[in-house]
């Protein structure tokens, strides 16, 4: 394994787990503003 390829490997790690953490906090985000509109909306009524 070559230094370069060494650093490609981790930057692509980086990459990976940057966007498994963002997806993870997106999902999170829209179920929590789901429910609370959806609490909201029963209130309403």
């Amino acid at each position: 394994m070559t230094e370069s390829g060494l650093l490609i490997f981790l930057g692509i790690i980086v990459l990976f787990v940057v966007v498994v953490a963002v997806v993870t906090v997106v999902s999170a985000v829209t179920s929590a503003v789901a429910a609370v509109a959806q609490k909201n909306f029963e209130d309403e009524e």
